[in-house]
């Protein structure tokens, strides 16, 4: 092996023995050292980012991502409003640095862009009207109107199941229309992020969760960067595992959802290695230590 090709190598494990996740790697122009970092969020989505009555963007994934910034040494964040149908091409497209909204992992997606380790373990649950009975089997939806945020995990799920199980989807560009359809009569049940679903109905007394979930693939969820952008993903991953190991996502989760999550969820579990354990993408092989602060 050339003596170039080993030094490199040594020099790679080192940094990331040291803990370098906020290092010169990822410093080039997509990730201005001294600019705020770009995210592109999907607005509206509540309790994970929603606009405030003062027209500011306030949320789970806003606290999360605005500690992220700092703990990579970036002054601030800028948030950019996107669909979620549209918003991994604005990332494709450089619009921004990476999705901050909740990106529930899929083999496909995966072998796309580049995911952090999961931060978060949930599902998919069916919201109804108040007075109509409990969904605890898909089998109840034939011949009804569910609908859903397009392009997400929910989605694709109603999509691939609609004509076995005999139900209509109606897709819409912001889950809060999907929601609304529900209140208004468009559509029987609408199909979201569990725990998404859960703040829904907890504002709105007229609504309910049913018990039955739709787990499987898009049950962990991740930040999501572009393929080639390995060294920003590794600044993401080490601010990710010091906030699981010092306590931060436990305080946020108190905030937004009055409990400190699941001791045994992925948002208390760090993973070794680089990216999604068992998708395209993971690597198990570095010594990942980052430095936190």
């Amino acid at each position: 092996m050339a003596v170039k090709t080993i030094l490199a190598r040594v020099l790679f494990a080192g940094a990331l023995a040291m803990g370098t996740f906020g290092g010169a790697q990822a410093q080039d122009a997509d990730h201005p050292k001294d600019k705020k970092l770009t995210v592109g969020l999907d607005i509206g989505y509540a309790p994970w980012a929603m606009r405030a009555p003062d027209g500011t963007v306030e949320g789970f994934q806003v606290d999360m991502l605005n500690e992220i910034a700092r703990r990579v040494g970036r002054p601030g964040v800028e948030f950019i409003d996107a669909n979620f149908s549209a918003i991994f091409a604005g990332l494709f497209a450089k619009r921004y640095e990476m999705i901050g909204s909740p990106i529930a992992i899929t083999k496909e997606r995966a072998e796309q862009m580049a995911f952090t380790e999961s931060w978060r373990t949930g599902g998919n649950a069916f919201t109804t009207l108040l007075n109509e009975p409990d969904i605890t089997a898909p089998e109840m939806l034939k011949g009804k109107v569910v609908a859903t945020n397009s392009g997400s995990v929910a989605d694709a799920w109603l999509t691939a199941n609609a004509e076995k199980y005999g139900f209509t989807v109606q897709k819409y560009d912001k889950d809060t229309d999907a929601q609304q359809a529900v209140l208004v009569g468009r559509a029987y049940a609408s199909l979201a992020d569990l725990a998404r679903s859960e703040y829904a109905a907890g504002l709105n007394k007229k609504t309910k969760v049913s018990p039955y979930i739709v787990a499987g693939a898009g049950a962990e969820v991740g930040l999501v960067v572009r393929k080639d952008d390995r060294a920003f993903l590794e600044q993401l991953e080490g601010a990710l595992e010091c906030m699981k190991k010092d306590g931060t996502f436990k305080k946020i989760n108190m905030k937004w959802f009055k409990n400190e999550g699941d001791p045994n969820s992925s948002m208390n579990k760090i993973y070794p290695g680089i990216g999604p354990v068992g998708f395209p993408g993971y690597d198990p092989a570095p010594t990942f230590a980052p430095k936190c602060s």
